[in-house]
């Protein structure tokens, strides 16, 4: 059976591509050809590589299920409402949770139209109840993604078909995606119980105890690795910037005369020789640090970061020992590595909480300041990169308007409990 995979490419250029292969084989043309009205909208790279991730999925889907889509389509037939709705089923799940390399027929035999749930998706090599679902904006986004796919393929090939052929594969198409996109999960917006949220004072408190260099529950044992972790997370914590933002800082971006740096948006930088180039999705801007942080950063760079001869042929901040630019998914491990090292800490912790956890020490700052509630929003917005009308901070604040909102809920209830004592 064939193995379709999301590949990215990055070019001689700087610019940053993905393609859907077959693993020894070419790129799907098909596939290639609709990716291109992204690059042509200016889409994001991560965005690109999401569509593909997306439609390489479909391609193993139906390949589990030896549905051969070009042939089908070549006859003027689109896939049937059953086989989509087995489909959409499957897009709850985790790629790596289901079994591509099944050899299961289709789910769906004759005219029937019941599922066995119990059966459906790809075989997994553990029982199905342990498969885990992805959130439900992910299931949304791949349906979406495949449905307009699907549209364009049907499109495609159907322009080599008789007129009479082509209009029966257009009505059959109209039908069927419009039951496929029933299957788009409404993405609430009112659950909010686990979301995610900062840190309180005394968790981070804990965590910078953890990373202290000097730490004994310190995980990591070479000195440069404590020292650029230990900076990574102050630095996280004391601008609220972007992993993306901090990955991509560059030594040329830090004001020779203050105790600033630029953040600035540099897609498909040549410099950059990431396949995986983090993003700064954010506006252009001037970011402050306190002296003594900014004397830590700086000792890092021309201490730490100098001593290593590798580092310095690039032009990135953050760089790992060998003296390449430091990835995202090794951020991902040094945030793994510190939950692993202090059980104190909470199980959602990510770099993300580090974003979460300066807007909700911002809101209290403001709170102390006195600040107007529009003085705070222009001024987070200023600090973020965000836009003057932007409503992000709701995202990034829930802790401390949780913690408003019960303290206003206390003093009702107060107000209350005095009104039914002068009744008694």
């Amino acid at each position: 059976m064939k193995k379709y995979v999301a590949k990215r490419l990055r070019f001689r250029n700087g610019d940053r591509h993905s393609i859907v292969q077959v693993v020894g084989g070419l790129p799907v043309h098909e596939v290639t050809l609709f990716v291109r009205k992204y690059r042509t909208k200016g889409r994001a790279a991560n965005t690109i590589h999401l569509v593909c991730r997306s439609l390489a999925l479909l391609y193993r889907l139906l390949e589990n299920k030896r549905i051969d889509l070009h042939g089908r389509l070549s006859e003027g037939k689109f896939l049937t409402i059953p086989e989509l709705e087995n489909i959409a089923v499957d897009l709850q799940y985790r790629a790596e949770d289901l079994d591509d390399e099944a050899d299961e027929p289709s789910l769906v035999s004759g005219k029937s139209n019941v599922v066995n749930i119990a059966k459906v998706g790809f075989r997994s090599k553990v029982p199905a109840k342990t498969l885990k679902a992805v959130e439900v904006g992910s299931q949304a986004t791949r349906i979406r993604y495949i449905a307009s796919y699907l549209e364009f393929l049907a499109t495609y090939v159907g322009a080599t078909l008789e007129p009479k052929t082509r209009l029966a594969l257009k009505t059959d198409m109209a039908v069927a995606l419009a039951s496929f996109k029933e299957h788009v999960p409404p993405v609430s917006k009112r659950a909010s119980l686990g979301a995610r949220k900062g840190l309180s004072v005394d968790e981070q408190s804990r965590l910078l105890g953890v990373i202290d260099p000097d730490s004994p529950l310190n995980p990591w044992t070479r000195r440069f690795v404590r020292q650029r972790n230990w900076l990574i997370v102050v630095v996280l914590l004391a601008t609220g910037m972007r992993i993306g933002e901090l990955l991509g800082l560059q030594i040329r971006d830090l004001l020779e005369s203050e105790p600033k740096f630029k953040i600035i948006r540099r897609a498909d930088a040549q410099e950059d020789l990431r396949p995986h180039q983090p993003g700064t999705k954010t506006s252009d801007r001037v970011v402050e640090l306190s002296p003594p942080i900014m004397r830590a950063l700086l000792n890092y760079i021309n201490v730490w970061r100098q001593a290593i001869p590798a580092a310095r042929a690039i032009p990135q901040v953050i760089v790992s020992e060998d003296g390449g630019a430091l990835s995202s998914s090794s951020i991902d491990k040094i945030f793994l590595e510190l939950r692993a090292a202090c059980p104190g800490l909470p199980v959602t912790l990510t770099s993300h909480v580090m974003r979460h956890t300066w807007n909700e020490r911002f809101s209290e700052q403001a709170e102390l300041m006195g600040l107007s509630d529009t003085i705070e929003e222009r001024a987070r917005n200023d600090q973020q990169g965000w836009s003057e009308n932007s409503k992000m901070a709701a995202t990034y604040t829930r802790r401390h308007t949780a913690k408003k909102g019960r303290e206003v809920s206390l003093k009702l209830q107060e107000q209350l409990d005095e009104q039914l004592s002068n009744d008694e």
